[in-house]
């Protein structure tokens, strides 16, 4: 069956002084052989008229969180700059997302790109959308050229949405270049929970290869338990081997549940090989690819980022609740436990704490079943949660 291919004309945003020339980027349906693998949150091929940004990385330090403003949202930001737009023409077999054309244009100086995909024609609060699991070195280009694009399986962020846990990775002195003899690379990892409840996950860090294909995992964490309101920061050192190919790579590290998939939250930056040694091939076994730094400071006390109460756990519940709280400096603490009508029934803490996460365990067993209010009061502030003791 023929395919047929929609342009989209659209004025090209690009940033002041950037000379660049015209082309075309397109990806064509699986079945071709080639790869335009684009699904939405389900798994299942876009819509047609789904739109598909193609973003030049000008930094060449990964792909920028798309803007969530009002009048752009899904726009590019920070040094991102979007060079064309296209929109699915036709949805095909999967894992095909279809067949797009995407005029553009390229920097006259080599760049690092990668297309974004949207599960809408516009993009507006809460669109999955999904980035292309590498980015290209593509030189300026006067006719139309055919890329190879994949895409992750499916789309597992959306805009405005709010991972519990967050992972941002920031290259040091980017565009990463290793040359052909291997080196390393230094990068900022850092973790931040934005809840004040505790979460556990795995976190994973691996590299979408020149082919597409990805190797790793490099290093895993598993079940790491991080308390409410806290930042983790690693200083890191990735080295890479002289057999590992040349090209473009993506460096990756997702942080979810690696057994199932389920990705919590990613963040990437690509770097540039630029040539396999002589004599040598790409190891298999992880072989050369040894990253350091993780262990540094991890077993620092955590500081909460600001004053909290939690909810009691479990709640409702019978007959004793635990209850955790954090502070941010040290400080006199005090909780109290009041009924509905006003009354202190008890009072759980009155001390002088120091900074950090701590917890008290409420036994209500000679409490009559009914509605409380759990109020700490610490550093100026009053915070309040509600208890439901059932018997």
């Amino acid at each position: 069956m023929k395919k047929i291919l929609v342009f989209l004309p659209l004025l090209l945003s690009l940033v002041i002084g950037l000379q660049a020339q015209p082309y075309m980027i397109t990806a064509t349906n699986y079945a071709s052989g080639l790869f335009g693998v684009v699904a939405d949150e389900n798994g299942q091929p876009l819509a047609v008229g789904s739109v598909i940004h193609l973003i030049y990385d000008s930094a060449g330090d990964g792909a920028d969180d798309p803007s969530l403003q009002p009048g752009s949202m899904g726009m590019p930001t920070g040094d991102d700059v979007l060079m064309g737009a296209a929109q699915i023409g036709v949805t095909g077999g999967a894992p095909s997302a279809g067949t797009f054309v995407l005029p553009g244009t390229a920097a006259e100086a080599s760049g690092w790109c990668y297309l974004r995909a949207f599960h809408a024609a516009t993009p507006a609060q809460g669109t999955y959308y999904s980035e292309s699991v590498a980015e290209y070195a593509i030189p300026p280009l006067a006719t139309p050229t055919l890329y190879g694009v994949q895409f992750p399986s499916a789309m597992t962020r959306s805009l405005g949405d709010s991972p519990a846990v967050t992972v941002t990775l920031t290259p040091q002195n980017p565009p990463l270049m290793i040359p052909q003899g291997g080196g390393n690379f230094q990068y900022t990892l850092v973790l931040h929970n934005t809840t004040t409840q505790p979460v556990t996950y795995d976190l994973w860090v691996d590299a979408v290869l020149p082919n597409g294909s990805v190797y790793g995992p490099i290093l895993t964490r598993s079940n790491l338990n991080m308390p409410g309101q806290v930042t983790w920061t690693r200083q890191m050192t990735q080295a890479v081997p002289a057999g590992a190919p040349a090209g473009v790579y993506l460096y990756r590290c997702r942080i979810g549940d690696q057994e199932t998939g389920l990705i919590m939250h990613e963040d990437s930056f690509p770097f540039q090989k630029q040539g396999a040694g002589s004599g040598e091939s790409f190891p298999q076994s992880g072989a050369g690819w040894q990253t350091s730094g993780w262990e540094d400071g991890l077993l620092t006390v955590p500081i909460p980022d600001v004053y909290f109460l939690s909810p009691p756990y479990p709640n409702p519940f019978n007959p004793a609740a635990q209850i955790q709280f954090g502070l941010p400096q040290a400080s006199n603490v005090r909780i109290d436990v009041y009924n509905i009508l006003g009354s202190r029934v008890t009072t759980l803490l009155n001390d002088n704490l120091d900074a950090g996460y701590h917890s008290v365990i409420w036994d209500a067993s000679t409490i009559a079943s009914g509605l409380y209010l759990v109020q700490m009061k610490a550093g100026g502030f009053v915070y309040t949660e509600k208890a439901l003791l059932l018997k």
